[in-house]
């Protein structure tokens, strides 16, 4: 078979064009593999406090968009008593893709509200949200995937919690 110059072009381009589609499509991070849903069990004893603790739960929404969520409800312990606590965290973050199995998730923006049953301590949980600070005003979280289920998140600090994905949340 005599293959012409122009037509053994068309057929390269298409093969490449093709191929390069397919790589893209598979090695390039996409928008949703930054979206996280999950929850995780919190106990956090705080550096030069004697009985302050926090003992709960925590939920992590990123959103689409930069826009975010997180409840944090359980009990806090201080020379106060056994208290609830029970609140409500919108945010804005940014996410950075570092690998497929890592992601740095920059909190600009949060604001936090009590429910109407929350007894806790300001502080206390304001020593809570501070675990997650990088040393500037934000506020920030290193996302690795430790299996198809399972999100470690880590603050500069330390690791913080073992984050369990849920129903049709995926981390890409």
């Amino acid at each position: 078979m005599k293959m012409y110059p122009r037509s053994f072009f068309a057929v390269s381009l298409m093969i490449f064009s093709a191929t390069a589609a397919f790589t893209g499509w598979r090695l390039l991070p996409h928008q949703a593999s930054t979206q996280i849903d999950c929850s995780s069990r919190v106990i956090m004893r705080f550096e030069n406090m004697d009985k302050e603790n926090v003992n709960g739960s925590v939920h992590f929404n990123f959103g689409p968009g930069g826009k975010g969520s997180m409840v944090v409800e359980g009990y806090t312990d201080s020379d106060e008593g056994s208290l609830y606590l029970q609140r409500y965290v919108k945010f804005a973050y940014s996410v950075r893709h570092v690998s497929a199995a890592e992601n740095h998730y920059m909190i600009n923006q949060w604001q936090a509200s009590a429910s109407s049953i929350d007894r806790s301590p300001d502080i206390i949980f304001d020593y809570f949200m501070r675990e997650m600070s990088d040393s500037r005003d934000g506020l920030f979280l290193n996302a690795r995937r430790l299996s198809s289920k399972t999100v470690l998140f880590s603050s500069i600090n330390s690791p913080l919690y073992i984050c369990t994905l849920k129903s049709g949340s995926t981390f890409n």
